[in-house]
């Protein structure tokens, strides 16, 4: 990312995932764009905008200047305020064990984050300020799109369509700023895109591909806070992935955070309702 900026990747990224899932829709149902019912794409492409195009445009923008732990700590308030907005805006509540464990998840998630570090005091008080504000600001864009694809997705489409509408209009209004950022002629080492295809390649697979439409398939079939929550768990997984490629040892304030993840997951298990005809 510090070799061809957050505004590059993010369009790269997202452009290549748009045209692979474009393609992937036209493949298996035959039209590049899906159809739901009145009103659903524009939910979905509301979503992209605001969760794809200017979250992860805050969040990256978040990462260069902060790094990944203090920012990983700022995104556990996307499951909360998500909760909140769509208990507000659109009445779906969540019972009292959702609330309890959503509560614990972000905690221990909170303190795996915590312990792997915060900003360091390198930082300036300038750009720790404006890191905060990215990072809150990309946990609000990321909670209000998750609203967003629910109401597209309770409205006929299937996890794969409403991916593909958030995805294109995410990599349509992402071009202006790619071009913006193109233009200014910012300095990049040479070769620099060339040694960062293989990182963004892989992420482009596990993120706006298989990341994302995983999320969009627990949304379509959770509550929104519980669907946001899940997604949160990101500081937890990176822990084995961390020990074993860059032999990392993982503290006991990282273990203990971890257990009470993956404890609040459980009580969040008991309120969700079973599928219906299930015994």
């Amino acid at each position: 990312m510090r070799h061809i900026g957050a505004t590059r990747l993010n369009l790269l990224r997202t452009a290549a995932a748009a045209v692979i899932l474009t393609s992937l829709h036209l493949l298996t149902t035959g039209s590049p764009l899906p159809v739901g019912q009145a009103g659903a794409p524009m939910w979905l492409i509301a979503s992209g905008i605001v969760g794809l195009t200017i979250g992860d445009q805050f969040l990256f923008s978040a990462y260069v200047l902060m790094g990944p732990r203090f920012i990983a700590l700022l995104m556990t308030l996307a499951p909360s305020m998500a909760a909140a907005i769509a208990f507000v805006g659109f009445g779906q509540g969540m019972g009292r064990m959702g609330v309890l464990g959503m509560l614990i998840t972000t905690a221990g998630v909170a303190w795996v984050a915590l312990g792997r570090g915060g900003a360091g005091p390198h930082v300036s008080s300038q750009v720790l300020r404006r890191g905060l504000w990215l990072g809150l600001g990309a946990a609000a864009c990321q909670a209000i799109g998750v609203v967003l694809s629910k109401q597209g997705l309770d409205r006929g489409l299937t996890p794969l369509g409403a991916l593909v509408w958030r995805m294109d209009a995410a990599a349509i209004t992402l071009l202006p700023l790619g071009l913006w950022a193109m233009w200014r002629g910012e300095p990049r080492p040479a070769g620099a895109l060339r040694r960062s295809m293989p990182p963004m390649a892989l992420g482009v697979l596990t993120g706006p591909l298989m990341g994302v439409y995983c999320s969009m398939v627990a949304t379509e079939r959770l509550p929104v806070g519980v669907a946001a929550t899940l997604t949160q768990l990101v500081p937890v997984f990176i822990l084995p992935v961390s020990r074993i490629l860059h032999k990392e040892p993982i503290s006991t304030r990282a273990l203990t955070g971890a257990i009470i993840a993956v404890a609040g997951v459980a009580v969040l298990a008991l309120d969700v309702p079973a599928p219906q005809g299930a015994p």
